[in-house]
């Protein structure tokens, strides 16, 4: 089963189906707080979660490495090391496989991936600036 928008329907469709894991995909939640919202109560519920993934770069695919190193996932993420999708990452460190099948979450503040300002200059095709006004 895959997670949804909104929250009330979501806790009330796990409720009352049989789920036999649930796929938390921190994007389509809304974000971190949500995605760790979910697999808490999922885990009050005995559903096993895993953590899904998007074709991102490592600092897209960042939180969600830090998802998966909570104790509910219960089955392999959807996280690919960087090599996999990028002739070079947007971003640093790149995600690798710290051994077969095996991904390290970084030990550093946050989600521990930065953009790498130069490559994305590198392929950027337009710029725009958007300003505020004041009311």
């Amino acid at each position: 089963m895959q997670t949804g928008h909104h929250r009330q329907g979501r806790y009330k469709l796990l409720r009352n189906c049989r789920v036999n894991g649930l796929s938390s995909k921190k994007d389509r939640l809304g974000g971190l707080t949500p995605a760790v919202a979910v697999h808490d109560y999922c885990r009050t519920q005995d559903i096993p979660c895993w953590v899904g993934g998007m074709l991102e770069s490592a600092v897209g695919q960042g939180p969600s490495l830090a998802l998966a190193t909570l104790d509910n996932i219960a089955y392999p993420a959807d996280i690919f090391p960087s090599n996999r999708l990028y002739a070079q990452d947007l971003s640093a460190p790149d995600i690798a496989l710290a051994a077969p099948g095996r991904m390290q979450a970084p030990n550093r503040p946050g989600h521990g991936f930065a953009p790498i300002p130069e490559r994305l200059e590198r392929h950027t095709l337009k710029h725009a600036r958007i300003e505020s006004r004041a009311i």
